[in-house]
């Protein structure tokens, strides 16, 4: 599952919303296969994700209750926080390199002069999800 809250350029509705779906199964291989590269502060992710290029941070644990993904974003993403519409967030739960719950924050800054929106939504599938593994899988 993830959510994503897409840039103001790239918003449908003229309003902050967060969209909650499941991840499209080729964006969760290629964050599966590149889980361990993620660590806990914000860098480059080793692959585009949907042709677009996003910087990446782990967050350990079962939930977000310590962690405000938004804040985080503002504070140690360079420049983001002189123009906070231009950025979309993906917070997408996983099990991380170490085996362990957690998040991966996934953040993008809109360019809409290279076609770039800003629209995390679409790391998305809004129209199929895959079942569950282990034990809800039956």
């Amino acid at each position: 599952m993830s959510l994503a809250v897409n840039s103001a350029v790239a918003r449908t509705q003229n309003q902050l919303h967060i969209h909650v779906d499941c991840v499209r199964a080729d964006v969760r291989e290629t964050l599966s296969q590149h889980v361990a590269d993620v660590g806990s502060d914000w860098a480059p992710f080793p692959e585009p994700l949907r042709g677009h290029p996003y910087v990446a941070m782990a967050v350990e644990g079962e939930n977000l209750d310590a962690a405000n993904t938004v804040q985080l974003l503002a504070e140690r993403v360079r420049g983001a926080r002189d123009d906070m519409g231009l950025e979309t967030l993906v917070v997408v739960g996983t099990y991380l390199g170490n085996g362990q719950p957690g998040f991966i924050l996934l953040a993008d800054r809109a360019d809409p002069a290279t076609g770039n929106l800003g629209a995390g939504e679409e790391l998305q599938d809004h129209t199929t999800c895959p079942p569950p593994r282990g034990q809800w899988a039956k």
